[in-house]
């Protein structure tokens, strides 16, 4: 049966009006291929929908019936199409975003907040890994956004990245723990009781590059993989630990001492993440605008550097 989206707004429209002129101006035709339109309806159903009549054109009991499913049919096609254009406008649609924990705890709350506010229809689903699981989710297409630091891993090759930011390493200490006010040297790590993070963070990413024989010389071997925990520990007083500026911005570091590693080699660089040569949606660009804008406003201790006019600049 060939009954196109014409028929149906042209029949919808003579019911609504009872009439083929007033019908004809609200659909901007002309009469006769208003007409035309109509008998090309009926001929395709093989029924009557309409009596004509001196005055008025009226429903037939078969036009009657047609009337509530072409109404339906004419108001799902145009939330179909509001809601197409509103994706591609941005204002609707689904964003998935791997991150790490310092940034999760960090900068993104701030970040979805605002976005939330400017684009409620928006549904974003936020997953925390390391900087390997990252960059790995990326690569697989698993999330349509990353942010954590280069690895090294084997997904690089399908990812492509735009710097954020970069975040100096340094120790966390424990209630009471002596520290003086010299400057924490990389021998000095060597005396501390640290708590170890697992081999596919940016932390240890850094400290393999920068300082390998740390883990060797350290007797201690107390492995703890989550930032929460990494934060009782600490303050528990089970051992200091080594975090970047960044993740010591959290709020649960506030009370404990923390103190920038005297060597600017140990440092974590964070970049966006996303699938090499895939186009982002209009929500994602609309998100990732979001978090440049909110960036420099977000408090972070010192050590933590954002370099601006970068966004658009493509690594790895």
């Amino acid at each position: 049966m060939n009954v196109s989206l014409r028929h149906l707004r042209a029949f919808v429209a003579v019911a609504k009006t009872e009439s083929f002129t007033a019908a004809a101006g609200i659909l901007h035709l002309t009469q006769p291929s208003l007409t035309k339109a109509i008998r090309e309806l009926e001929e395709e159903l093989g029924l009557s929908l309409f009596e004509r009549t001196t005055r008025k054109v009226l429903l037939t009991p078969y036009g009657m019936a047609f009337l509530p499913s072409a109404q339906q049919l004419l108001n799902k096609l145009d939330l179909a199409l509001k809601n197409l254009q509103e994706q591609a406008n941005g204002l609707r649609g689904t964003i998935r975003v791997a991150a790490g924990a310092a940034i999760s705890t960090t900068l993104l709350p701030i970040v979805i907040s605002t976005f939330a506010r400017r684009y409620p229809n928006i549904t974003i689903h936020l997953f925390n890994d390391t900087s390997g699981g990252v960059m790995r989710r990326v690569g697989a297409g698993e999330v349509d956004l990353g942010i954590g630091s280069y690895t090294g891993s084997s997904a690089a090759h399908d990812v492509a990245a735009r710097y954020l930011l970069s975040a100096r390493l340094g120790v966390l200490f424990p209630p009471g723990y002596p520290v003086d006010d010299a400057p924490l040297a990389e021998n000095d790590l060597k005396k501390i009781p640290l708590l170890r993070d697992e081999g596919d963070t940016s932390i240890m990413s850094v400290l393999h590059q920068g300082s390998p024989n740390l883990w060797a010389a350290h007797n201690y071997q107390l492995v703890v993989t989550d930032l929460i925990s990494q934060f009782a520990m600490v303050k528990a007083g089970v051992g200091a630990c080594i975090l970047s500026a960044l993740a010591a911005s959290h709020p649960m570091s506030d009370e404990l001492v923390y103190k920038l590693i005297d060597s600017t080699r140990l440092r974590r660089e964070l970049y966006l993440f996303s699938r090499k040569n895939a186009v982002p949606s209009a929500a994602l660009s609309l998100f990732i605008d979001v978090i440049y804008e909110v960036l420099p406003s977000v408090y972070f201790r010192e050590g933590v550097t954002i370099e601006s006019g970068l966004k658009s600049e493509v690594f790895i």
